[in-house]
């Protein structure tokens, strides 16, 4: 199948391309990506070797990526602003990306021979805060951030305006990456305790569930392969297992780490989502996740551990990406 990624230079992105081409599931991958923060040197040799790629902004839509959604079997839209800080930086360009550019992907989509099948990202943030109850995909979804509300209305998009859509809600996401990531919650306070030795928690009885980068990619590939019994549905895409709040999450990190760490009370995450979710419905098909917290976190560990000290280069290293 030929397969289009735009975000292909990406956290998630980068990781997606190098899975399916090792897997042998596609023949050809169109990947798209506009090097927003000069991430090139990570990701020249993969793309290269991996796919037919165009540094061009996804939002131009451009010849080469409208000619590569008639051929594509298969669209994983991941250019997007990911995040609430930064898709609050930036509201308009935000909602461009995460919302509008939707509404033209549906009509070229509607318009391919090849009716391709779309497997989107959403963010379970959406589900905002919840309580004590369980978010499953029949939660009434609740976004408190541009970020989650942006996602969430170009997810009702697809479903009520494409006949070929599969919206995985992701949780938050962890682990290495081509295009590292170190503003994501687990790597970056992993990336706190090696380099500070301690960690300042803060709203630590938060809840969050987790996912490893390479079991999203295996849940997109699953997608792809048994769409049969998936399209038109919406699944959470989690680690029910790794399901944490803020401060045990932290305390596993500093046992890997063997850093320290304190409660303080002077700062808040501006995402206030605060949930425990269900993955049941995903399993129920057939799809399990297989990494732990502890083994993302000693691998990302690694990683950290091999930075310069330089702070222009850790700099660049931690810098937010616009693509998952």
């Amino acid at each position: 199948m030929n397969i289009l990624v735009t975000g292909g230079a990406g956290y998630i992105g980068s990781s997606l391309i190098n899975y399916l081409r090792k897997a042998g599931i596609a023949n050809k991958i169109y990947a798209f990506d506009n090097f927003t923060y000069n991430q090139g040197p990570h990701v020249f040799n993969l793309l290269d070797k991996c796919c037919d790629f165009y540094k061009e902004d996804v939002l131009d839509f451009s010849h080469n990526l409208v000619s590569a959604i008639k051929d594509a079997d298969v669209i994983v839209p991941l250019a997007a602003i990911v995040g609430a800080p930064a898709c609050d930086k930036i509201p308009e360009y935000s909602n461009r990306i995460n919302y509008e550019w939707y509404k033209r992907l549906i009509k070229l989509a509607k318009e391919s021979d090849k009716n391709p099948l779309i497997v989107y990202p959403n963010t379970n943030s959406g589900y905002g805060s919840t309580g004590n109850d369980l978010c499953t995909e029949k939660t009434p979804t609740n976004p408190l951030s541009l970020y989650g509300k942006s996602k969430q209305m170009a997810e009702q998009l697809l479903l009520e305006g494409y006949n070929r859509a599969i919206c995985f809600r992701l949780a938050t996401v962890f682990g290495w990456s081509f295009r590292p990531r170190l503003d994501l919650l687990v790597n970056n306070l992993t990336y706190e305790a090696i380099f500070n030795n301690h960690i300042e928690v803060f709203d630590g009885h938060f809840r969050r569930n987790y996912i490893h980068i390479s079991d999203i990619c295996r849940a997109f590939a699953f997608a792809m392969r048994t769409e049969g019994k998936m399209v038109g549905e919406v699944y959470n895409l989690g680690n029910d297992s790794a399901n944490a709040t803020k401060k045990e999450l932290v305390e596993i990190v500093c046992d890997i780490t063997n850093a320290s760490f304190s409660e303080v009370s002077n700062r808040t995450d501006p995402d206030k989502r605060d949930y425990v979710v269900s993955s049941q419905k995903l399993y129920d098909v057939g799809f399990y996740p297989t990494v732990s917290l502890e083994k993302g976190i000693t691998e990302v560990s690694g990683f950290v551990n091999s930075l310069s000290q330089d702070e222009e280069i850790r700099k660049i290293q931690t810098h937010s990406m616009f693509n998952y």
